[in-house]
């Protein structure tokens, strides 16, 4: 998904810049006082990004960023007085993110953000930078098609769904192999190691976790 990351401070937009990069998103690294010309381009964004400087510059870019696009748009800022904030949700921010702040917090609402309409029943489900194409039967990292059968393509369907949620054994069992399976199998315990092999371990962003005595989730880790 392309992100557009506005900033006043060369270093700063480019540090954040490159660790969404990094993590899957198509990010353009722009001045914030450029944001019009940017946003005239007719290239689509899935979220817009603005660290802020003083609130009424802020301000001015909210509404210039509003005048073209009804992304979901995330401001960064180190201020956080109530007004400012409230004036800014008004002009047409989504959300404000406090700085400084950990890459993961950074990560975790820019992915939430950006699939706003993305639901469990769309065609195509994402995390990161993990696709799931469900018409096809096909899930892709970084672009890259797994190449999972169609076991290991359901289990990893049911966890994107109820990403964010830990699920159990017997529920995976349940969901992915029919309410006739023994769940005393170790069905689930090969098929999540088989599915971290194509999923996870070729990859340094980590999305298929296990909560000891709980069971398993798909997630951004912290």
């Amino acid at each position: 998904m392309n992100v557009l990351f506005l900033g006043a401070e060369s270093s700063m937009r480019d540090e954040l810049g490159g660790v969404l990069g990094r993590c899957g998103l198509a990010v353009d690294v722009a001045d914030s006082r450029d944001v019009g010309a940017w946003l005239s381009s007719g290239k689509p964004y899935a979220l817009v990004l603005l660290d802020a400087g003083q609130p009424a510059a802020a301000h001015a870019a909210i509404r210039c960023v509003r005048g073209h696009t009804n992304a979901p748009l995330l401001v960064l800022t180190q201020r956080d007085p109530l007004a400012d904030r409230l004036e800014g949700l008004a002009q047409g921010a989504t959300e404000y993110l406090v700085k400084p702040c950990a890459p993961g917090d950074l990560l975790a609402r820019a992915w939430a953000l950006a699939d706003r309409g993305h639901g469990p029943d769309a065609p195509v489900l994402r995390l990161a930078d993990l696709a799931i194409d469900r018409a096809r039967g096909k899930a892709f990292r970084q672009g890259m098609d797994l190449g999972l059968s169609a076991t290991l393509f359901e289990l990893l369907d049911v966890l994107m769904v109820h990403r964010g949620q830990v699920l159990s054994r017997a529920r995976l069992i349940k969901a992915v192999w029919g309410s006739n399976a023994d769940e005393r199998d170790n069905m689930v315990t090969v098929g999540i190691l088989r599915l971290r092999q194509k999923l996870d371990d070729p990859f340094g962003l980590k999305l298929l976790h296990t909560v000891r005595g709980q069971g398993y989730v798909l997630k951004l880790s912290n």
